[in-house]
């Protein structure tokens, strides 16, 4: 199911590029506009990465039980180390096509110019619409480090698990 999502994702953003994609060239509002998201974006993605490697996450009991969750959270750290990625190439396609825009027709082709501005829209699009999922995420890692607080508690006072 992930998979589809992220081939969705290059899909629709290919689309985007190729039905709107002029509009973003030479257009340097929506430029700044871009690279404003996908930096505040990359901002954000570093606070989540640094939530998910938190020991905190693991679930309490021995080191086995650690070890059991070790994969899950390697796993999703590899995969918002990505998309962290995604968005610094995002950044960087803008950047090469901000630098090439001024160039003059001898240097690069106006054609040139118009691809690199439907890359960056289609990997700006991908982008947006795979970070779409980590409200959901968040709050799934948040819901459960309140489930083992409480859990925690109940235990301390000698209450029996809920099941």
């Amino acid at each position: 199911m992930r998979a589809v999502f992220i081939i969705g994702s290059f899909a629709v953003g290919i689309l985007v590029s190729k039905y709107w994609g002029e509009y973003v060239v030479g257009n340097e509002a929506a430029i700044g506009i871009f690279v404003t998201v996908y930096t505040v974006l990359a901002g954000f993605l570093v606070a989540v990465i640094t939530v998910l490697g938190d020991p905190s996450l693991l679930p309490s009991g021995s080191w086995r039980s650690a070890e059991s969750h070790r994969q899950a959270i390697e796993d999703r750290l590899i995969r918002h180390t990505w998309l962290f990625v995604l968005y610094l190439v995002t950044i960087g396609v803008i950047f090469v096509g901000a630098l090439l825009s001024k160039a003059p027709n001898t240097v690069i082709s106006d054609d040139t110019k118009s691809m690199i501005a439907h890359v960056h829209l289609a990997l700006g699009v991908t982008a947006f619409v795979l970070t779409l999922g980590m409200p959901k995420m968040l709050m799934d890692i948040q819901r459960k480090r309140v489930d083992a607080e409480i859990d925690r508690r109940r235990s301390e006072a000698g209450i029996k698990d809920k099941d």
